[in-house]
């Protein structure tokens, strides 16, 4: 499993309320991926371990509490053990396929949020993490409206093939009946 395959099974499980930001960098620090909570103002620190070494090679987990609400490492099943991550701190496996709930992640050991979001410190950082993410976003949702516009133009076109051959007497029509409610 490599850390894309993580990167894409925590961004399938962002929620509606959370944008899911991969590879966020503050000042000097990168952090793998994160979610930022709209709704609870929180943002959610994911780093990614799927080599042993680099988890015991990589010590800063407190630096990235300038700019995050919480921290879990993320990793495949059994890599990293619970008691080998300190608090506040959270572990999460991803396993090779869906248990029989259809999930992949399994929480270990739950994170502990170490920002109070009603400080105005906590707010400031907050909205400076989504002034620097903005312009990325921006350009993300140009792409997505513009494929959009392309599926509409195809859409249109499959239309008007159809009713020109509607017209010519060429198109035919199979109405199942069964289907109509």
């Amino acid at each position: 499993m490599t850390a894309g395959d993580i990167q894409g099974i925590l961004l399938q499980r962002a929620s509606f309320h959370n944008i899911y930001v991969p590879e966020f960098t503050w000042g000097d620090l990168r952090i793998d991926a994160m979610y930022v909570d709209i709704v609870h103002k929180w943002i959610r620190g994911f780093e990614i371990k799927v080599d042993r070494n680099d988890f015991n090679k990589d010590k800063k987990w407190t630096l990235y509490t300038k700019f995050l609400s919480s921290l879990t490492i993320v990793c495949p099943t059994g890599l990293i053990q619970s008691e080998e991550v300190e608090k506040p701190f959270g572990l999460m496996w991803v396993s090779d396929e869906n248990d029989s709930w259809g999930r992949r992640l399994e929480v270990k050991k739950r994170a502990i949020n170490f920002q109070k979001r009603k400080s105005l410190g906590w707010l400031w950082t907050y909205v400076s993490v989504l002034e620097h993410e903005l312009p990325r976003m921006q350009y993300e949702l140009k792409s997505l409206a513009e494929e959009v516009q392309r599926l509409r133009e195809r859409e249109v076109d499959e239309e008007m093939r159809v009713a020109k051959e509607m017209e010519s007497g060429s198109g035919k029509v199979r109405v199942d009946y069964r289907r109509v409610i």
